[in-house]
């Protein structure tokens, strides 16, 4: 237990208790901001931090750095203790999407830090990195002795192969295929219609040849 920010949290919250007392004490009902109660509402998060802090401290020794230096640059406060509890007890996924918005709001977005700590609970967890697998040297070395089923099994499975074989099973004719057995369909259709039905129809048939019916 972090005692240092149980006693942070303690004199956060005689704090708060004190602007809401002397607001009661020298402010008329009719007269009193709804500015001081949103203000000292800020102390009791700052209080609650601290709190938080104290029984897990915020570390953030996991969270990518290239996150971390992107939140620097968008003017997140990384020394705040609200901020960093915040960090350390989401997703990165989560702090990489609210990043993301402030930078494409960059320019509606007034109080960072605020918006920060609201959205990053909002954010969906997902997972990171590419969404195709990455080729790397190691993949083209190949074990001298003989490969085991294992290695093939793993393969398969970062790749995908068993479904693309599958996918493949299942997928229709080619367009080609499809392009010949239209035409092939639409041939007789075709030659009958260039010809004049009201010649002898002996000129189209053999008469020698049998009809199937």
């Amino acid at each position: 237990m972090d005692y240092q920010q149980i006693n942070q949290a303690i004199s956060l919250l005689k704090t708060a208790a004190n602007h809401l007392e002397n607001m009661v004490q020298s402010t008329p009902p009719d007269r009193a901001k709804n500015q001081t109660v949103a203000e000292t509402m800020e102390t009791v998060k700052q209080a609650l931090s601290a709190m938080s802090a104290a029984i897990n401290p915020p570390l953030m020794t996991d969270v990518p750095q290239e996150l971390l230096s992107q939140a620097a640059a968008l003017g997140i406060p990384l020394d705040d203790l609200e901020v960093r509890v915040a960090i350390s007890s989401h997703h990165p996924s989560q702090l990489a999407g609210v990043l993301q918005e402030i930078d494409q709001r960059a320019a509606e977005i007034k109080r960072r830090r605020a918006y920060f700590l609201v959205r990053i609970s909002e954010m969906p967890i997902e997972p990171l990195g590419p969404r195709v697998p990455v080729v790397t040297a190691a993949d083209f070395q190949w074990p001298q002795e003989p490969i085991s089923q294992e290695f093939i099994d793993r393969l398969k499975v970062k790749y995908g192969i068993d479904k693309l074989m599958e996918k493949q099973r299942r997928s229709p004719n080619s367009l080609f295929d499809k392009i010949k057995e239209a035409k092939a369909a639409l041939e007789p259709s075709l030659f009958f219609a260039s010809k004049d039905f009201d010649a002898d129809i002996d000129e189209y048939f053999d008469e020698d040849e049998e009809l199937p019916f």
